[in-house]
């Protein structure tokens, strides 16, 4: 019971933050204008967006596929599997999608949960620092704001913490005796196996490629942003569009209910604020920005899930030298 009752708990504060915060977002806007704003979009910025978000997800799954480092699988699963928790974080609580396709790397490739779950853990870590980095350096475009300092410092606290978690994984990882596998229980071998993933070594050209990845996936988010501005009248700058990206991604790191819908919204308001943009166009930037991602994944993803589902199995690649 007390689980459950945990778990309504979290559902609760998810949900009056989201309220909260949508509540923010809406307050001072006309909703005839933001209506308007949404019928005048233009489709063809929306349609390329909707292209280059896709185009996105595949450098995120490649990155991905190499942090894992399995020669099972290739990037259309890593693809397929990236597509399915980001649906189920569209639509469950927690960032479930997460751990859900550390499950599935797990079971396809076949690799330990533990290993899995670090390969996902390092995969979030790469787009936390390269986020952090596109927000440090598109700051000065932008007069300060109380919000904004605040996730300035959160985002460097995230950095700082990254930092020592793998500096502590590495000391941990030297310092472990031999167990054979006989770790007391499920949870506690897979929570050593992705400690002693995050503590090996990574190198320079494995962190520089990884990072190199992130960036082209983060800068293609920022092209889509200047998309959606452009489809309702508002003309962005390339950093102006980093600018906005990152805080919207970092942003959403607030407690919601799943997809982030409020912290999404006010988010984008509030940066787009402090580019003079009108509050009912930054509204309506926010709603365009968010279905044209939140629409297709969660409905690919779904498929993928679905057929999953219906096959039962891991559906493994073609062994490309069979013999």
């Amino acid at each position: 019971m007390s689980g459950r009752r945990g778990k309504i708990l979290l559902a609760l504060v998810g949900l009056t933050s989201s309220a909260f915060f949508l509540w923010l977002a809406v307050r001072n806007a006309d909703p005839d204008q933001v209506r308007d704003a949404l019928a005048d979009a233009k489709l063809a910025p929306l349609l390329l967006t909707v292209v280059v978000l896709g185009v996105g997800y595949g450098f995120q799954a490649e990155r991905w596929r190499r942090i894992a480092d399995t020669p099972a699988l290739g990037l259309r699963s890593f693809y397929a599997m990236l597509l399915g928790g980001l649906a189920c974080n569209n639509v469950l609580p927690v960032r479930i999608g997460e751990v859900l396709r550390a499950g599935w790397l797990s079971r396809d490739a076949p690799m330990s949960g533990g290993r899995a779950f670090g390969s996902v853990v390092l995969d979030r870590i790469c787009d936390i620092v390269t986020l952090a980095l596109f927000f440090a350096i598109s700051l000065h475009v932008v007069a300060s704001a109380a919000w904004l300092v605040r996730l300035a410092v959160g985002a460097a606290l995230a950095v700082g913490g990254i930092a020592l978690a793998l500096v502590l994984a590495r000391q941990y990882s030297r310092r472990r005796k031999p167990h054979g596998g006989t770790h007391p229980s499920r949870v506690v071998r897979v929570l050593h196996d992705a400690v002693v993933m995050l503590g090996e070594p990574i190198g320079r050209r494995h962190a520089a490629v990884w990072l190199g990845l992130s960036a082209c996936t983060w800068t293609l988010s920022a092209f889509t942003v200047i998309l959606v501005g452009r489809s309702i009248g508002i003309e962005l700058s390339p950093l102006e569009a980093v600018f906005v990206v990152s805080a919207l991604a970092l942003g959403v790191a607030i407690p919601s209910s799943p997809g982030y819908i409020g912290t999404y919204q006010w988010i984008g308001v509030a940066a787009l604020g402090l580019l003079d943009v009108p509050v009912e166009q930054a509204l309506a930037f926010s709603i365009l920005m968010q279905a044209s991602w939140f629409i297709p994944t969660t409905l690919a993803g779904g498929a993928v899930i679905g057929l999953r589902a219906i096959r039962g199995r891991p559906v493994r690649e073609p062994d490309p030298n069979p013999l």
